[in-house]
Order: C-alpha cells, then sequence, then structure tokens
C-alpha cells in the first residue's frame, strides 16, 4: 500500500504511520518542536521515501526500456537495489587516465569524478564537452554511456533503463530525486521511532537539531548521508541499521556535540556502485562530548569510525571490519588534533575490535596530526596492513592492546618536519607477529628515543630478529633485533619476547 506522507505537522504531535505502509515524498518536520513519528501496529515497519514508482515502459534500443518521469532522479532502483547509473569506462576498469580516449564528445552535463588524492575522490558537473584533468576519472550520466545491464540515464523527461537479466523494467523500478526521506533540520525534540527510509538523498536531515532521537531504525541506500546531523546537538541513535550509503552513514561533520550511537549498525558506506566521494561509516568532527558505544561498522570505502578532533570522546565496545575498500591513508577508527588547537583531546578509544583494514595505508587505530591525549585502551587490533599509526602524535597512552597479524607493521610513528613526536606510552601491549611485520616503525628525526616509553610488553613471533626499524632522517634506516631495540632505545626491561626476558 502506497500513501502521501502527512503534510502541515505541528508542534506537539504524535504522527502514528501505518505498519506495512510505504509513504512517498519528504516528511517535513524542518523547525518543529516535541514531536514523535512511529509505527503503530505490527506487520512491519511504515517507510518513508521519496522515490516514486516509474511505469509506463517501452523498448527503446536492444535491451534498453524507456519511460517519463517527472524529475531528473538522483537514485534508481531496480528490484529494491541501486542500480549504476551509465559511466564511461566500463568495469573492469573504473579509471581512465586519459581524455583522448573518451569515445564521444557529448560531455556537457555529465558529471566528472576523480580521484583528488589517494584519499578523496571529487566530483562535478562538466558545463562543456572537454574534460580538463590529468588524475584518474571517470565520467557518468549521459546516455550514450549506457551499453550495459543494471545502468540507467535520464535524459530531458525521460529515464533509460538496462535491468540486470535485461527484462521489462516494469513494476520493478522506482525513481527518486534529490530530496530527503525526512527533514528534520533545526527542529527540536524529534524521535524517529520504528521507522524505515529509503533510497533519501539524507535518510534523516538533522541540520542544527536539538535532540533528535532516531530508534529501531532502518536507513537504506542513501544518496549521500544516511543522517546528516552536521552542528547537532544531543543527537541519539540506537538499535538502527544504516545501509549503502554513499557519502557517510551517520555525519556530524561540524561541531557534533553530546551525540550517542548506541547498539546500531553501519554496512557499506560509499560501496554502493562505483567509487564515489565518502568519509566514513560515523563521521564526527569538530565536536565535543560525543560518546559512540557498541556499534559495528563494516565494508567501508574510508574510515570504519572518525572522531576527527573530537574532544572528551569515546569509542567503546565496537567492531570495525573491513575499512579502507576503495581509499588509503585511513583508519578503521580515526581521530586528529589538525586544529591546532594545544590542548588535550581527552579521548578514549576502549574495548574496540578492529580488524580487516587493508590497502596500502590501511590502520586499525589512526591517531593523525598531532593527536593528543587519547587513551587506547584493551583494543584487539588484528589483519590490519598497520595496526597502529601516530603521526606526529604526543602524550597518548596504548595499553592493554592486542595487535596481531599486521601486514608491515604493527605501530609505526612517522613525524613530520616541523612537529615533535613526545609523551606516548606504550605499555602492557600483546604484539603478536605471524608474517614476520615489524613491531615498530619509527622516524623521521633525531628525538627518536624520546617518541615513547616502552615497557611491561608481551611480544610473541616466529622470527624476533625483525623487530623495530628506525631512521633518523639522513642516514639509512636501522633495522633492529628485539635485543638491538632493548639496547638501542634503553626500553622495554619489564618485557618479554616469545615468553623470555
Amino acid at each position: 500500500m502506497v500513501r502521501p506522507v502527512p503534510t502541515g505537522i505541528n508542534d506537539n504531535t504524535t504522527v502514528a504511520l501505518e505498519c506495512g505502509v510505504l509513504y512517498q515524498g519528504t516528511l517535513d518536520l524542518t523547525g518543529r518542536s516535541n514531536v514523535t513519528v512511529k509505527t503503530v501496529g505490527g506487520c512491519g515497519k511504515a517507510t518513508i521515501s521519496p522515490a516514486y514508482a516509474v511505469t509506463g515502459w517501452t523498448p527503446y534500443r536492444g535491451q534498453i526500456y524507456v519511460a517519463r518521469v517527472r524529475f531528473t532522479p538522483m537514485q534508481v532502483a531496480i528490484d529494491g537495489v541501486p542500480a549504476a547509473v551509465a559511466h564511461w569506462p566500463d568495469a573492469p576498469q573504473v579509471w581512465a587516465t586519459s581524455a583522448s580516449a573518451v569515445p564521444s564528445s557529448d560531455l556537457a552535463g555529465a558529471t566528472l569524478v576523480y580521484q583528488e588524492n589517494r584519499s578523496v575522490i571529487k566530483a562535478q558537473q562538466l558545463n562543456s564537452n572537454a574534460v580538463n584533468t590529468a588524475k584518474p576519472f571517470y565520467l557518468e550520466g549521459k546516455l550514450w554511456m549506457l551499453d550495459r545491464p543494471g545502468e540507467w540515464a535520464a535524459h530531458d523527461d525521460w529515464l533509460y533503463v538496462w535491468t540486470p537479466d535485461g527484462a521489462s523494467p516494469e513494476g520493478r523500478v522506482w525513481a527518486a530525486p534529490g530530496d530527503s526521506a525526512i527533514n528534520a533540520d533545526l527542529s527540536a525534540n524529534v524521535t524517529i521511532d520504528g521507522i524505515k527510509v529509503a533510497l533519501g538523498f539524507h535518510g534523516i536531515s538533522a541540520n542544527k537539531a536539538v535532540n533528535l532521537q532516531v530508534r529501531n531504525a532502518e536507513i537504506a541506500y542513501s544518496a549521500q548521508d544516511g543522517i546528516w546531523a552536521s552542528g547537532s546537538n544531543r543527537l541519539a541513535v540506537d538499535r538502527t541499521t544504516i545501509v549503502g550509503a554513499r557519502r557517510n552513514g551517520i555525519d556530524g561533520w561540524y561541531s557534533v556535540v553530546d551525540a550517542v550511537v548506541t547498539n546500531t549498525t553501519v554496512s557499506d558506506t560509499g560501496m554502493v556502485n562505483l567509487p564515489s566521494p565518502s568519509n566514513a561509516g560515523i563521521m564526527f568532527g569538530g565536536g565535543a562530548n560525543n560518546r559512540i558505544d557498541n556499534v559495528r561498522v563494516m565494508n567501508s570505502a574510508y574510515h570504519g569510525i572518525a572522531v576527527s578532533h573530537n574532544r572528551d570522546t569515546t569509542v567503546s565496545n565496537s567492531v570495525v571490519d573491513t575499512a579502507c575498500v576503495r581509499l588509503t591513508d585511513c583508519g578503521g577508527i580515526y581521530t586528529s588534533a589538525r586544529d591546532t588547537v594545544p590542548l588535550p583531546l581527552k579521548m578514549r578509544i576502549e574495548g574496540n575490535t578492529v580488524v580487516n583494514v587493508r590497502g596500502a595505508e590501511g590502520i586499525g587505530i589512526y591517531l593523525d596530526d598531532s593527536a593528543n591525549g587519547v587513551d587506547v585502551v584493551g583494543n584487539t587490533v588484528a589483519r590490519n596492513t598497520k595496526g597502529m599509526m601516530l603521526h606526529s602524535a604526543f602524550d597518548n597512552v596504548i595499553s592493554n592492546n592486542r595487535f596481531e597479524s599486521s601486514a608491515i607493521m604493527h605501530i609505526a610513528f612517522p613525524q613530520d618536519v616541523g612537529t615533535t613526536i613526545h609523551g606516548n606510552v606504550v605499555t602492557h601491549n600483546t604484539f603478536i607477529s605471524t608474517q614476520g611485520e615489524q613491531t615498530f616503525n619509527m622516524g623521521p628525526g633525531a628525538n627518536l628515543k624520546t617518541f615513547a616509553t616502552f615497557d611491561a610488553n608481551t611480544y610473541r613471533g616466529a622470527d624476533p630478529g625483525v623487530f623495530a626499524v628506525t631512521w633518523d632522517g639522513k642516514s639509512n634506516s636501522v633495522k633492529h633485533t628485539y635485543s638491538q631495540w632493548r639496547t638501542w632505545s634503553g626500553q622495554d626491561s619489564h618485557s618479554t619476547m616469545n615468553g623470555a626476558p
């Protein structure tokens, strides 16, 4: 059953949506106060979506069908799953490196998606028929690019689709404009309880909202963020599932304060169809007093959980499994103090499990850009390219963690020119090497011996001769066996290697 979303919602009301019903459009709660939206009945969650069924399909060419639409689609779903916008080049090649290879001059209005660097993907619309970039790129959105099953393109008032099985799209296709499913911007004391939202630009937009409560919700296939909560205060997300957001699952990008995310799963962020701009499964930036506890973040294109220059924030008892799938120089759990404010972050990363963070620079727990005042305690960090990195970081405590089976090294300490790594404490950790990986890698700098204090650690590995690498930035790097490390550093006097002092 399909109905329009309720409109004209007043403050101090409860919006009861019937179970099993799809409500079409955007539920507008902008500026509203004391509103509860909930499902009534026991036949499943009510669904809110700005998407509309597309009907009246006729054959166009080959196995491509065409139908009229009354808006320009931002997303198209076939059998409930977002289809890829028609693009060039085709898989398995994702990125082109030369504009001279583009097989058509009809490019104006297409979207250019390009790799700004190894950590950033950007997109822009072309206003001419020229591609001016020397960076890896692909193009999408023109009808001539529609040449594979599972793709779509829009032109004028028409939608063109080639279904994955080549059969008619009739009764199978929904198209969504660039509208959010729920708009709760500038709202106060709004509760979303037991609702499913799908195919919104944002699933829930909550810019500068106060005390937004999202409970027992499902948020699927947002064109940008599952929950957009920049500048919000007291956001609470509990027992919620967010899948397939293209940029961020939960995004509190600017000054999110007093947010609590618990018992929630975020998956496949930035992983739907082709690579696109993406930051993290959960992205908090520039905020304070936030808590992320008992969440699962799986299969992220970039960071799993990012709490950049957050202060007095905790990430605890959570699982990050598979991150940095499409971008690199990133972390399963990431923080930084790039704002250069000389105050400790007072952050705690505790009791988490971080696994399968891969790629050339996939880092399990990443303290980046002068991160300081962070306690990293009691985490399990396994099967990552690098277990942990402290990039120009200082005054952090790394204790009672288990690092296992890192591909390259367990902990790296890279120091930028003009910065000083100091005051870090690495104690009571267990390091298990299974593939000849280094335990520590430090440099460059003349201050390597004061990067951190190391003691009461347990080191286990088949080859204790592969232990640490240090580099002063002038001469060649130096490889240390475990005994050489202890002599050189004067550290680890109460630590053991394979059970021996």
